[in-house]
């Protein structure tokens, strides 16, 4: 009985890949080798003065519901994206006003007026404002010192 589960997905892989070969179809073109040491390819006969040596050449084509499957997925693709990039712009602009709020240094207590307390009869304003003081009035300049008169010298007399 272990042997039917292999068997049936053998089965169904050579399928598969037998539709996926089915839908494309090989072509063929012949390709020329001109110029010198056949480096310049063609698609058509060389110039009249070179040699030419024509060989084939093997590709798939895709099928047209191959073609259309492409187009369709990558429509599918870019709708995608663009739902993604909507989401991610409105979580990104969410997030921001979630966080513009400025925290303490701590990061936990908010910076501002305290939070509204839960009954109103907690929360008063202040009595009264005071207002500024006044600014100082400078200091008036000093008055200029004068030199003073020199003293006469003592005498021996005076002196003692």
């Amino acid at each position: 009985m272990k042997f039917a589960p292999t068997l049936l997905l053998t089965v169904v892989i050579t399928a598969y890949v037998g539709a996926s070969l089915a839908q494309t179809k090989p072509r063929t073109i012949p390709i020329y080798r001109c110029g010198p040491d056949g480096r310049d390819l063609r698609d058509s006969p060389c110039p009249s003065q070179q040699p030419a040596s024509a060989s084939p050449l093997v590709f798939d084509q895709p099928s047209a519901g191959q073609a259309q499957a492409s187009k369709d997925n990558a429509i599918a693709d870019a709708k995608r994206a663009n739902e993604l990039e909507r989401d991610r712009l409105k979580k990104e602009a969410e997030a921001g006003r979630r966080n513009s709020k400025v925290v303490g240094i701590d990061g936990l207590k908010p910076i501002g007026p305290a939070p509204v307390a839960a009954s109103a009869g907690k929360a008063h304003a202040p009595d009264s404002v005071k207002a500024p003081k006044a600014p100082k009035q400078p200091k008036p300049p000093k008055a200029p010192k004068t030199p003073a008169s020199p003293k006469p010298a003592k005498t021996a007399a005076q002196a003692g």
